[in-house]
């Protein structure tokens, strides 16, 4: 071999000598990574092989804490209609039923149902609506005796529950909490706020001078769902205690309804009317028992000393309360407004009247 043949071939030994040694780094790779277990083993200490004079059992692993059941909930969802409501029969409340006693119908239609549950199984949001006009003042002290212990009925951890107080304003006395407590504190620290800046039953803050009229009942019905309910999943609710006589309010009746079904929360009117402030001239609340009605709610006509048995009963509705949720055979996206008909059937049928509210807006619901 000629030295002009030599050079070439040195030029060229650098080049394999760099393949040949990646090859055996990855071939020594690939072996340490199989043998690391067994080579880590056999660096281990050896354990004695006699037995040891002090060594206890090493305790036994606790067996796994069982998975609590969790209880089903209707999950916040554009394409699904949620619905509470609640099965009367005469005096009382339906309770037990389960998801094949029902069904339920859009304009017509039959619908598949998608969840259900019980009222136990859904967290409670609650708006305490209180009335602090002038003609509620021989009723305010009653209703603030009997608040905290309808609180502490009704509420348990999981729920949350906010008190307005309205007239020529409208006054959050207490947010959303689940302390009763303070929501009796809050009952308890109300007072008649009047229907003008010159009233003698006004302690506290003047009615700022924007309001006319004296008791904004739609206006706060429309607020505490718009403003605190419509952003809550589970079950709502607002217990609104007046005489039922608005005045001043820049939303109507239908309104109120509207933001009520559309919000998915039941209304529970307590009338309590003082005869001796109207002089005969009072009325009635037609208004407001055809708003609760339609939101799938109840109205109460109450007499001075006679509340307990009203509040008794709105507690009994709230904790015997049904939630099913369908997504419409008809998508939302065709908007429109939609009636909706729960029905009882097979061996429920006849057990019950249904209270659920009358429909809703599917343009509002992909909102």
């Amino acid at each position: 071999m000629t030295q002009r043949n030599l050079l070439p071939m040195r030029a060229v030994l650098p080049s394999m000598r760099v393949v040949f040694l990646r090859a055996a780094v990855l071939a020594l790779l690939a072996s340490l990574g199989f043998a690391a277990l067994p080579l880590r083993a056999q660096l281990l200490p050896q354990a004695p092989s006699g037995p040891t004079p002090h060594a206890e059992p090493a305790p036994a692993a606790p067996p796994p804490a069982p998975t609590a059941p969790r209880a089903p909930t209707i999950v916040a969802n554009a394409n699904l209609v949620n619905v509470v409501f609640s099965v009367r029969h005469k005096n009382s409340f339906v309770a037990g039923l389960t998801r094949t006693d029902f069904r339920v119908l859009e304009d017509g239609v039959a619908q598949r149902i998608e969840f259900f549950s019980a009222a136990e199984n859904q967290p409670l949001t609650l708006g305490w609506l209180l009335d602090t006009s002038p003609s509620q003042v021989n009723l305010l002290p009653e209703e603030q005796e009997l608040s905290g212990d309808f609180f502490r009925q009704v509420l348990r951890p999981k729920d949350l529950a906010f008190v307005l107080g309205f007239d020529a304003d409208i006054r959050l006395l207490q947010d959303l909490t689940a302390s009763p407590e303070l929501l009796s504190r809050a009952v308890h620290h109300a007072h008649i706020g009047g229907g003008s800046a010159a009233s003698i039953y006004n302690p506290g803050p003047f009615p700022s001078s924007t309001q006319i009229g004296g008791t904004h009942l739609w206006d706060a019905i429309v607020e505490a769902c718009r403003d605190r309910l419509a952003q809550q999943v589970g079950r709502k609710a607002i217990v609104v205690i007046t005489d039922g006589q608005d005045q001043g309010s820049e939303h109507t009746p239908a309104q109120a309804a509207r933001v009520l079904m559309d919000s998915n929360t039941v209304l529970f009117a307590v009338i309590a009317a003082d005869p001796a402030f109207y002089h005969g001239f009072y009325a009635g609340a037609g208004a407001l028992r055809k708003v609760a009605k339609m939101s799938g709610g109840e109205t109460y006509y109450v007499r001075s000393g006679h509340m307990a048995r009203d509040f008794n009963q709105i507690a009994a509705a709230l904790r015997s309360q049904y939630s099913l949720a369908y997504r419409p055979t008809r998508p939302l996206r065709y908007g429109g407004y939609r009636k909706i008909k729960i029905e009882l059937v097979g061996a429920a049928k006849g057990r019950g009247k249904i209270r659920a509210r009358a429909g809703y807006d599917a343009g509002s619901a992909l909102r």
